[in-house]
């Protein structure tokens, strides 16, 4: 069995996600970064992590960088993953090491794809101009991401909308972050590979954004945290009852229960 799990916003929570239900619930720091916490988990969803963690594959699936993943101090000290997934699927990481094999057949569509990551920087520049950009960057030669200056306009939405439909990629709006990714980078192929490596049959998966929808599609069975981008169009897939940083501790609670109903004579 394997737990495949998106991290910010599903498991780990920002500043701006903890909710009043939250004030007296016991709530750790997991990440700083320039000397501010920047995210937090209960302890109660950390105990429940490695409790998971000692039952079965645990694997985070992220669209950080492998350096910004590397912030995450539960995942350096006390929970350490023997996968990592970085780059919203673009990058496998094995006990802190690149699976050369995942990259070379990444590396191989990203020669033969039409649009190249650096004409589509540009042409998002284009259409937004100085004034809509924040900061637009490209994330390990893979994709593009950029902060926008909120709001994001309804006729802007429609701009980026068909911009990514017109060259094959994936397009998410989450909060000021948006993310234009190519298909063939996503988070579930990655996961299907390791899986497939590990001989792992049975895969559960959560996530909370439409980058994650994927994952919630394809596995055996897969939680979307109700507050969840991806919970407007594809709630149907399975959601949480809770929301915000206690959505994580039901989502591995749920997954704690799926693996005991696996066990024979255990119901």
């Amino acid at each position: 069995m394997m737990f495949a799990s998106d991290l910010d916003g599903t498991l780990v929570y920002s500043h701006r996600r903890l909710a009043e239900e939250t004030l007296n619930v016991s709530i750790r720091n997991v990440e700083v970064f320039n000397g501010r916490e920047i995210s937090f988990m209960t302890e109660k969803a950390i105990a429940l992590l490695r409790d998971l963690s000692n039952e079965m594959m645990f694997v985070p699936v992220t669209t950080r960088t492998v350096e910004q993943y590397n912030r995450i101090s539960l995942f350096r000290e006390e929970i350490r993953p023997t996968y990592v997934i970085t780059s919203n699927g673009g990058v496998v990481h094995k006990n802190g090491k690149v699976d050369m094999h995942w990259q070379d057949y990444i590396r191989t569509k990203i020669n033969r794809s039409v649009a190249s990551v650096k004409d589509v920087k540009r042409r998002i520049e284009e259409i937004a101009g100085a004034s809509q950009l924040e900061s637009i960057r490209v994330v390990d030669e893979f994709f593009v991401y950029l902060i926008i200056k909120p709001p994001l306009s309804p006729e802007r939405f429609k701009d980026y909308t068909r911009l990514a439909a017109e060259i094959g990629w994936v397009f998410s709006v989450q909060g000021r972050k948006v993310y234009f990714i190519p298909s063939f980078i996503n988070k579930w192929d990655a996961v299907d590979y390791v899986s497939k490596k590990e001989g792992k049959k049975t895969v559960y998966t959560a996530g909370d954004s439409n980058l994650d929808v994927c994952l919630i599609q394809q596995a055996e069975f897969g939680l979307i945290p109700r507050h969840g981008e991806a919970a407007v169009n594809f709630g149907h897939l399975g959601l949480t009852q809770k929301t915000g940083i206690l959505a994580s501790e039901e989502i591995i609670e749920t997954i704690l229960s799926k693996r005991l109903q696996l066990i024979p004579g255990i119901r």
